[in-house]
């Protein structure tokens, strides 16, 4: 599934010459929406009547926004039966405790940061959290990408502080 997951998120980003999720859900039909009234919810998807929504919280920052609208554009590609029955909720951007929710995570790094990009600042002897400040997302995010350029061959190195239980799906 993994080699799905990177395959369908890099195969989007050459189709429509962009790494913008929103971009992206625009050209997929995917209806994407901001509501200021979540307090701890940072967004949802779902389906009704056969029309796919994201729902976003609007009092996020521009670059939450993106990865939210990344990892549920996730749940789009990767989980829309599931949606079908039920709202997928995430409380937190990087939660791990569910396969579908590990599965939008890795997508939403697969979307939104290159190979190139990683292996560019790596090269350059970028240490980790440099990484994440250059790439302006967030350290757990990144985690994500170099665990899966990790998976793929890649010569990289996590951070020493990551918490093996985060990578046990």
């Amino acid at each position: 599934m993994r080699e799905y997951i990177v395959s369908e998120a890099h195969r989007l980003r050459e189709k429509y010459k962009t790494d913008d999720p929103f971009l992206i859900c625009e050209a997929l039909g995917v209806d994407v929406r901001e509501r200021a009234d979540f307090k701890n919810l940072k967004g949802f998807y779902c389906v009704m009547n056969r029309r796919r929504f994201i729902v976003i919280n609007a009092n996020l920052n521009e670059r939450d926004k993106r990865a939210v609208c990344a990892h549920e554009l996730g749940h789009d590609r990767l989980h829309r039966e599931l949606a079908a029955s039920s709202v997928m909720r995430d409380f937190s951007l990087y939660d791990t405790s569910s396969k579908p929710e590990y599965q939008a995570n890795l997508f939403a790094a697969e979307l939104l940061i290159s190979d190139s990009d990683v292996l560019s600042l790596a090269d350059g002897g970028m240490d980790y959290f440099s990484m994440c400040r250059t790439l302006s997302y967030a350290p757990d995010l990144v985690a994500f990408k170099l665990y899966s350029m990790i998976q793929r061959g890649y010569a990289l190195t996590l951070p020493q502080n990551v918490n093996s239980r985060f990578w046990g799906k």
